[in-house]
């Protein structure tokens, strides 16, 4: 796969002046108190209300200008046929499974989700979560942190068949090899001594981009940052946020985002949750009769969009 992309490049030198700042006022920082809040709740407050009001009303205005502006050639082309590495072996008879992330894990419950979706096509899994908002990988991996020393002890104390890791928006998109990569390492070890097998969950870009950015642009470079972290810890990758990309062109009409524009709708969710199961069991979840009390067609449509990363 082709990793060099010029616009990337550029995008990540400019990053420090434009992006990390609007991720900020996006709800992504990192925690002053590791209490998990609504999703609706998770902004800084950075700035006074009636200026993030003003901000907001000029990201809306401006949007579908900035993304016009971008070059469709020098972006990732998300419609291309990814080498995603299939599970080693592809997940058995009751997996047991940890998801661990923030808030974009447990907005509408994704680990809930799949072990829904799964059930619902004759796999039922042991699904365990630990979640809480902002929190990054390099928390995670710090076993002095309190849920990092949570993680720790279920890694060294019971056996996993996979354990998917969703890193803070921030530190993936702005600092990927200088934070994620390393406390990904770290992570990794101890699943592997586990007996699992390590699973990276792509997230997507806020629905607006960030700052001079596009949704396009932001996804860019989250998406190869990804792919490159993956690849170098030989992990499995769940491609969320391509995902996202290949709905809005398939079928612009569903709404992925909640309103906060980073957080993932019901749609979002539930279409991350079949992205994964698509992975980790190596199966179409087409069909499935579980749909999250979305309505069938819905439902039916995401199923379609996360079989798409199945080998032909």
């Amino acid at each position: 796969m082709n990793k060099t992309i010029s616009k990337t490049k550029f995008f990540r030198i400019m990053l420090c002046f434009f992006l990390l700042p609007a991720l900020l006022l996006g709800g992504c920082s990192a925690p002053a108190t590791p209490e998990k809040t609504p999703a609706s709740n998770e902004q800084t407050d950075s700035t006074p209300p009636d200026t993030q009001s003003q901000e907001r009303d000029s990201q809306e205005q401006d949007s579908s200008d900035r993304q016009d502006s971008s070059s469709d050639g020098d972006n990732f082309d998300f419609n291309q046929s990814l080498a995603l590495k299939a599970p080693e072996p592809a997940a058995g008879e009751t997996p047991r499974i940890l998801f661990v992330g923030n808030s974009h894990t447990f907005t509408n419950s994704l680990p809930d989700m799949f072990s829904e979706l799964a059930a619902a096509m004759n796999h039922p899994c042991d699904v365990q979560e630990l979640s809480e908002g902002y929190y990054t990988l390099t928390q995670f991996a710090d076993t002095e942190d309190e849920l990092g020393a949570i993680l720790n002890q279920k890694l060294t104390d019971e056996t996993w068949d996979f354990v998917i890791l969703q890193e803070n928006t921030n530190d993936s998109v702005t600092s990927a090899q200088e934070t994620m990569l390393p406390a990904a390492k770290t992570l990794d070890e101890k699943i592997r001594a586990a007996g699992g097998q390590t699973g990276l969950l792509m997230t997507w870009s806020p629905k607006e981009g960030a700052g001079i950015l596009s949704l396009t642009d932001v996804q860019t470079i989250l998406s190869q940052n990804l792919i490159d972290v993956s690849e170098e810890l030989g992990s499995l990758l769940i491609p969320g946020g391509i995902a996202f990309m290949r709905c809005l062109e398939q079928y612009p009409q569903i709404e992925l985002w909640d309103e906060d524009g980073m957080h993932p709708s019901l749609e979002g969710t539930y279409l991350a949750a079949c992205t994964a199961y698509a992975v980790l069991f190596q199966e179409s979840p087409e069909g499935c009769a579980y749909t999250a009390d979305l309505d069938s067609g819905t439902a039916t449509q995401l199923q379609t969009v996360a079989a798409g990363f199945l080998t032909k």
